[in-house]
């Protein structure tokens, strides 16, 4: 994701949302103020999904002066921020070493979602019918974290997540809704389209 975001024009936006793919979490949420926590964190969520949310609050953040206070407030992880700063320049200087080019995505979000797809195609699911997500590569169930901002919000179609933790059942974390056609035309190497219009994994064919 980070080696294909030059290409994309949005190295800028990828290596921030990057840095913050390193925090565990980003929203404090204290058990007495679990709806004031919610109302602040609805401020910066984005319906696309977390990882433009992330970007959304580190912005805000260097905005804010990267001030304590201001984090306090609205409920976002003060420690964490900060080390998302030190892990976004250790990126930036990974990036120039490797001379990927520095571009912006002036705020269009689509380059952004479709680098997100280019990094973690291999990670897409789709709803099913009983509500929840299969993966397209092997057909497992899974669901959406209860700290993701799509958690609790009409399902997208199409997502792609960073990875998935097992508590009761398999949470997705890190989620974003995408466009099936992006999974086609980013890796046609893994997946193909189906003469119905459907999406297969190459992958599971073979299988």
């Amino acid at each position: 994701m980070l080696l294909e975001s030059g290409n994309f024009g949005c190295s800028k936006e990828i290596v921030t949302i990057a840095a913050m793919m390193q925090i565990q979490n980003i929203f404090v949420v204290p058990p007495n103020q679990k709806k004031i926590a919610a109302r602040e964190h609805r401020k910066f969520a984005v319906a696309e999904g977390d990882h433009l949310t992330m970007l959304n609050v580190y912005e805000a953040f260097i905005k804010h002066q990267k001030s304590s206070q201001w984090c306090q407030q609205h409920f976002l992880n003060y420690k964490g921020l900060l080390r998302a700063l030190t892990v976004r320049e250790q990126l930036r200087r990974l990036m120039n070493k490797f001379k990927v080019p520095k571009t912006s995505s002036e705020g269009d979000p689509d380059v952004i979602l479709r680098c997100i797809v280019s990094g973690f195609f291999a990670n897409a699911a789709r709803i099913h019918h009983s509500g929840s997500y299969r993966t397209l590569r092997d057909d497992r169930e899974l669901h959406i974290h209860p700290n993701s901002v799509l958690y609790g919000e009409k399902p997208p179609k199409w997502v792609v997540f960073n990875e998935v933790v097992q508590t009761t059942k398999y949470y997705m974390r890190d989620v974003t809704a995408v466009e099936s056609s992006w999974l086609v035309e980013l890796a046609p190497h893994f997946y193909k389209q189906a003469k119905h219009g459907s999406l297969a994994s190459k992958r599971s064919r073979v299988l």
